[in-house]
């Protein structure tokens, strides 16, 4: 049996059912690869807005994130199966490195982790699992010597922006990404373990929907730090450090 990394109780909802079940968390290896897509496709067939997310190929994740240093899988399972999990891809000097977009070069380049995707069963929304899941991803990001954590991510996604931020992470571009995105809108978020020291001295707040004023200010310099949501819009405050 695999190690556990965290266990505890769930809320599962359908419709009016609601009914409280165990979970428990792991790694998890290539043997599972069939049940993550099965619960991918569960997941991209219910979503209201198809824009926030686009699925890995069973190619992307058989040679990106199974093979040993390529990457890891958190999982989160019940009594039905799997019903969460979060993928991290190591990319190397891979030209898809998305360090190269904040003008990382050389060695840094092998110091980069990518937070992938993020998927948990419609029945188990509202359970935080994203939240419990990325702590552990982090920790062990920093374990193995990594030193940069980056993500992209859709500006109407709003629990997987708050859930990065609260992590640290920050929006430090926003463009229409081709290949696998297909055209879709994404914020650029990165966080460096190493200089941290940062003092803010200027917030300027945006709606998520002003797609130019926030390039504007992110080609000036600043950075989104902090999202709050409003009633229809998020509202996201940008800062310029020292």
């Amino acid at each position: 049996m695999k190690e556990v990394i965290e266990c505890g109780t769930l809320i599962k909802r359908n419709g009016g059912y609601k009914d409280t079940v165990a979970y428990k968390m792991i790694f998890l290896d290539e043997t599972y690869l069939e049940e993550i897509l099965d619960l991918q496709e569960k997941v991209f067939k219910t979503l209201d807005n198809p824009e926030t997310f686009v699925p890995d190929t069973k190619e992307f994740m058989e040679k990106s994130i199974f093979p040993p240093d390529q990457g890891m899988v958190i999982g989160v399972f019940t009594n039905e199966g799997l019903i969460a999990y979060r993928t991290i891809n190591f990319p190397g000097k891979d030209e898809k490195n998305l360090g190269r977009e904040i003008n990382l070069i050389g060695n840094d380049l092998d110091k980069v982790a990518h937070l992938e995707s993020t998927v948990v069963h419609p029945f188990y929304r509202g359970n935080r699992l994203q939240a419990k899941m990325l702590p552990h991803s982090i920790k062990l990001i920093r374990e193995l010597g990594y030193e940069f954590v980056l993500t992209t991510i859709s500006p109407y996604n709003y629990p997987s922006l708050k859930n990065v931020m609260d992590q640290g992470l920050t929006i430090k571009n926003l463009k229409i990404r081709n290949n696998e995105y297909k055209g879709k809108l994404r914020y650029l978020l990165s966080i460096d373990f190493i200089n941290t020291d940062k003092e803010i001295t200027d917030i300027i707040i945006v709606k998520n929907t002003d797609i130019l004023k926030q390039q504007q200010l992110l080609d000036e310099g600043y950075e989104g730090y902090k999202i709050e949501k409003r009633e229809g819009y998020l509202d996201v405050m940008y800062c310029k450090y020292k």
